[in-house]
């Protein structure tokens, strides 16, 4: 049991490592390339699925990781579950923020919004891990 629970931990410690590095990527990919050209914004739009997968390893693999604890929540359980309902607004007002840019061509707005919006994900992201592993 305690060889599957300590797999399922890697997983998940895993599976954040990568998605802190997408929103590094989506980072890059806001700032990087010509915005005049529609290849930018399909190129953001294709890059969200691959980003929302790795949030559902991680709910899978936290969801797992709590059934083999018997659900029994402690304070950074509770922190790590409130960080992760946080990224989901974020996420949509992101996606509905770039679909607006397809049509009032507001760039420098939406770059600016996308670097704060990106930057307080790594942020949530950074915080509830750091409470997960410490507590």
């Amino acid at each position: 049991m305690i060889e599957t629970y300590m797999m399922s931990v890697s997983l998940h410690l895993g599976f954040v490592k990568i998605l802190l590095v997408l929103l590094v990527l989506h980072l890059g990919l806001v700032f990087i390339g010509d915005t005049a050209k529609f290849g930018y914004i399909k190129r953001l739009m294709y890059f969200l699925p691959t980003y929302y997968i790795f949030m559902a390893f991680i709910f899978f693999t936290g969801i797992l990781n709590l059934a083999i604890l018997h659900f029994e929540m402690s304070f950074s359980i509770w922190i790590m579950i409130v960080c992760w309902v946080a990224l989901i607004p974020f996420g949509a007002i992101g996606f509905k923020r770039l679909k607006a840019v397809r049509l009032n061509k507001e760039f420098g707005k939406f770059k600016k919004f996308m670097a704060i919006k990106i930057f307080c994900e790594i942020a949530i992201v950074g915080f509830g891990t750091f409470i997960g592993i410490v507590l």
